[in-house]
């Protein structure tokens, strides 16, 4: 297609004359040419410009069918290869890939003999894993390690070491403890068959009763076994062979127990023989004994590999230790038992008995917690949207806001005479300007204002700011004005090298202690500690003839714990060291100007750490 423009000084012949050097079709030109001959160009028209012309001839090459050419075939072949490729894929992965991966032995049960792998129904999720601590899985071959944190009904772990922790819907925790094999069975249970777990479920209302109860004996009479002072007397309860726990909450099997919860934290070991020791932490649970029996008993029975560990329907049914066609004993916190093959006790047993009850030789340790708790929480990380357990740097807090600060700016910000919660993290309560056109400023979400601050200026200078105990190169090229990076104090006031917590006149913060506790689960916050003092602003600007001057302030859930009024630099580093009570909630820092001027008021809190003391569970 080309467009022909004529020249207006030309005198034209044609209304529509096309190029000379054009390719038109022996149609367009045989409607042209009467049309040339009849119509010429009027003789009085001044200005006559030749109409654009367009050839809408398609190019020769371009006359071929667009089907059954090469960019066609392309087209489809490499459609047909990408359906290719997605069958491939559908029919190799099952429906329940991302999180049970049950194609082999690992689903035992969701798949019935003989049927396809695919034609099992969709996975049922009955809880998730909600944490892991240096996991390692099981080198078998013929385990696939789980993906994604969704726990399926039939889904067995392994851990070849670390613990993990599944929490299951109805709110039951259990950390497993590596080496082990525990197959999610139920909603309310699983399979132990080798290693430690921990089961800890909130307490509900459940009663076992018994028509007759006697003393557990080691050769099923009723004479007193022989045990050490600290034993403990077990209980062994009888009743029919039918009888079972009504409603259990939690339950875990094992190849020679059954143990029931009753609203309770408890721990359970199974070694590689089947034995299977029990202790409770706290509440109460019922421990049935037994196998099926010798010759279908998970123990000794040939398919056994080296784990020890036997097929799912080879789990205790009816105990037969002693004489009884069903035995259980009842445990309270502080109490162990162990349940052992009659072949492993060395003792002579009663007729008919597979298992027996007996007192384990030393108390069974068990992990009830997935992490021990800190030594001590790091009050720079947290500002910094840490936990306390890292070492996050260079990150703050707007007082005037409560947003988060990325980078350090020497600018000033105006109070509102709110306090502000940090709600981006949960560790900080919240944060505040001190200001004096209020009576009485709120320090804490809690309620708690104080009114013995000063005459301020209602402003502050930049944000609080986490400072890293070494300046980066990039930091150090900044100019004069950013202090936190041009003040020199880092053995004065951060004999540890932790770092800053830099806090200009008019700003204060609050930390959530209740919070802290809560995410480190036993832990006890006991003191906060740190080096208060003010940079001398002097070193850095002499020209200025700088005169810094201010208070700081520390509370407790409101109440007022430190004091120091009319800091110079002259002052040197001041030692904080402030006890704290385990029902403290809110821990406070603020900074104020001391003169109504709040210029080179450089407050710095070095190395600034809360102690943590580990509580030991109760029994």
């Amino acid at each position: 297609m080309r467009w022909e423009f004529g020249n207006p000084s030309q005198e034209q012949t044609t209304p529509f004359a096309p190029a000379a050097d054009s390719e038109q079709t022996p149609a367009v030109a045989a409607a042209e040419a009467p049309e040339a001959a009849d119509s010429p160009p009027p003789p009085d028209e001044a200005f006559n410009p030749q109409p654009i012309v367009l050839d809408l001839s398609s190019p020769s090459n371009a006359s071929a069918p667009f089907v059954g050419g090469w960019a066609f075939s392309y087209i489809v072949a490499s459609v047909f290869v990408c359906l290719l490729l997605l069958g491939f894929w559908a029919y190799k992965l099952p429906s329940d890939r991302g999180s049970s991966i049950a194609s082999n032995e690992n689903s035992r049960g969701l798949t019935a003999h003989g049927a396809s792998p695919h034609a099992r129904p969709a996975p049922v999720f009955v809880g998730r894993v909600t944490g892991i601590a240096g996991a390692k899985w099981s080198d078998d071959p013929d385990y696939i390690a789980p993906l994604g944190v969704g726990v399926a009904l039939g889904r067995t772990y392994k851990l070849k070491s670390g613990l993990m922790e599944i929490t299951y819907d109805s709110g039951a925790k259990v950390i497993l403890e590596g080496p082990c094999s525990y197959e999610v069975d139920s909603t309310a249970g699983g399979y132990l068959s080798l290693g430690k777990l921990v089961a800890k479920v909130e307490c509900g209302e459940r009663r076992v009763e018994s028509d007759n109860s006697w003393r557990l004996t080691a050769s099923g009479n009723n004479t007193v076994m022989a045990q050490p002072p600290e034993a403990v007397s077990l209980r062994l309860l009888s009743k029919s062979p039918n009888r079972r726990i009504h409603s259990p909450l939690f339950t875990v099997r094992t190849p020679t127990a059954v143990v029931t919860d009753l609203g309770t934290e408890f721990g359970v070991e199974v070694a590689i023989n089947g034995d299977t020791t029990s202790h409770v932490f706290e509440g109460t649970v019922v421990i049935q004994a037994g196998i099926r029996g010798f010759g279908d008993s998970v123990i000794g029975n040939s398919e056994i590999g080296d784990s020890g560990i036997g097929d799912s329907d080879k789990r205790p049914a009816t105990a037969v230790a002693g004489d009884q066609s069903d035995q259980t004993v009842t445990l309270v916190a502080g109490q162990s038992v162990c349940v052992d093959r009659v072949d492993v006790t060395h003792q002579e047993p009663a007729a008919g008995a597979m298992v027996r009850f007996t007192h384990p030789a030393a108390r069974p340790q068990f992990a009830r917690r997935l992490r021990e708790p800190p030594k001590l929480l790091d009050l720079l990380d947290i500002v910094a949207g840490g936990d306390g357990r890292g070492k996050r740097r260079e990150r703050g807090i707007d007082p005037s806001t409560g947003m988060e600060d990325p980078v350090f700016l020497f600018d000033q910000r105006s109070g509102d005479c709110q306090y502000h919660l940090v709600t981006r993290n949960r560790l900080i309560d919240g944060v505040f300007i001190p200001d004096s056109r209020i009576d009485a400023v709120q320090i804490n979400s809690g309620g708690a204002v104080f009114d013995g601050f000063r005459q301020t200026t209602g402003t502050t200078i930049g944000g609080i700011w986490p400072r890293a105990a070494e300046v980066s190169p990039s930091n150090q090229r900044k100019e004069r004005w950013y202090w936190a990076y041009a003040i020199d104090c880092g053995e004065q006031f951060m004999p540890e090298m932790r770092g800053l917590l830099c806090m200009h006149a008019n700003s204060g913060i609050t930390f959530d202690l209740a919070a802290m506790r809560q995410l480190h689960e036993g832990s006890r916050l006991v003191r906060f500690r740190a080096i208060a003092g003010m940079a001398d602003a002097a070193r850095v600007m002499p020209d200025k003839n700088p005169n810094g001057i201010a208070d700081y302030w520390v509370f407790i859930d409101g109440r007022l714990k430190l004091e120091r009024k009319g800091l110079r630099p002259i002052n040197g580093a001041i030692e904080v060291n402030i006890k704290l009570e385990p029902d403290d909630s809110f821990l406070t820092l603020a900074v104020t100007d001391h003169n109504g001027l709040a210029s080179y008021d450089w407050v710095v809190f070095g190395d600034p750490v809360l102690d943590v003391e580990q509580i030991e569970p109760e029994d």
